[in-house]
Parts: structure tokens; sequence; C-alpha cells
């Protein structure tokens, strides 16, 4: 499936992924500095640029800074008008913690329209799983938190160090707080609500 990667202006560690042929890349208002700097080739930069200054580009999608949605809300949707499904955000982490929170009610947002959004650093991943998740193992342990975004959640986990079976998850519930991968295949499945998962390596 077709990537979109977004390079947002919050904490930015490097860049991880391989962009394809089909894969659109955008900046989201600082995150063009940031892009830049990783010799990262943007194909829009989209912002209202109150926090830096407005680049010299021909691609340069300028927004109001009077509006109710994010820089990298912006960017989320012109990916959705071109067709990506599949969004992975860098910089949506670390910097300002109420944008850091935002991103990820964000990814909640348009995960129940059908669009799979992970925020994504050297040491950290996060995403919401409405369905069921395999995670294949590549000899990386890491710690899994996983947290409620419903009361109704019903919630499995196999494969991880800590298991459950059709367990009733709140959104007030901290049990799913730092579970162990344990040198194997692991699977989340959610038959009710949803769940944001974080990756976190056991170094950071």
């Amino acid at each position: 499936m077709k990537t979109c990667y977004i390079i947002g202006g919050g904490s930015f560690d490097g860049f991880f992924d391989e962009i394809k042929k089909d894969d659109l890349v955008l900046a989201a208002d600082r995150g063009y500095k940031l892009a830049k700097s990783e010799n990262i080739k943007v194909d829009y930069i989209i912002g209202d640029f109150d926090s830096s200054k407005r680049p010299e580009d021909d691609h340069v999608i300028a927004l109001n800074p009077v509006k109710d949605f994010t820089d990298t809300v912006a960017a989320i949707e012109f990916a959705r008008e071109k067709g990506y499904k599949k969004i992975i955000i860098y910089g949506g982490l670390g910097g300002r913690e109420s944008h850091t929170i935002s991103n990820i009610r964000t990814i909640f947002h348009y995960k129940k329209q059908g669009v799979d959004i992970k925020l994504k650093s050297r040491s950290k991943e996060i995403f919401v799983v409405d369905d069921k998740f395999t995670y294949t193992y590549d000899n990386h342990d890491f710690y899994v938190s996983i947290f409620s975004l419903s009361d109704k959640t019903r919630l499995t986990i196999e494969g991880l160090y800590y298991e459950l079976e059709d367990y009733k998850m709140k959104i007030d519930d901290a049990l799913g707080v730092s579970n162990e991968t344990k040198n194997e295949d692991f699977e989340i499945e959610v038959k009710d609500g949803a769940v944001v998962v974080v990756f976190e390596d056991k170094d950071c």
C-alpha cells in the first residue's frame, strides 16, 4: 500500500523508512526544516508558518494562522484527498506535550474513518488498533503499552509476557502499561472499542 510520510515540527531524531515511487512526503510547518536537515525530498510544505519563516518553494500551501485545526491535521487531510490511507508521522512526538496529546487523539479520529496513522520516532511508535494487529518478531524486544479509548473495549492479547482473554478494559484502566515482548510473534485483538498501542525501546 502506498504511504504518506508527514514530517511534523515536534522532536525529530531521524527518518527510518524507505520512500518508494508512489509515496507522498509532506512537511507540516517547521517540519520542512527538519526534513531538509535529513536531505528528505518533500513534495509539499503545508502550514501557517506562525512558528517558522515561510520557505521559498513552489510547493508551499500556506494556511491562515487563525484556524480550528493543526498544521498536522491539514497535512493529513491533504494526504487523504490524494487517496492515501496509510500515513506515518515523524516529528509528531515530544516537543510540546499538548501537540503530542492532540496527535494521539487525531490518529484515533482518522482510524474511525479508515485511515491508519502511526506516530514514529527512533525509539517509539504509537498507533490505534480497533480490530486485529499481528506483530512478527524480528529479534527486537521492547515494551508494549495498551490503553483503551472507550469504556466498552474487549481485548485479547496473545504472545506478550502478560496475556489477556476477552478482557473488558475501560478508558481509565492502567492495566495495559509496560507489557513486554518475549522472543515470539504476538497479537492484539479488539472486539469492541479501540486501543492506543505504544511501542517503546527498553533503553529509551
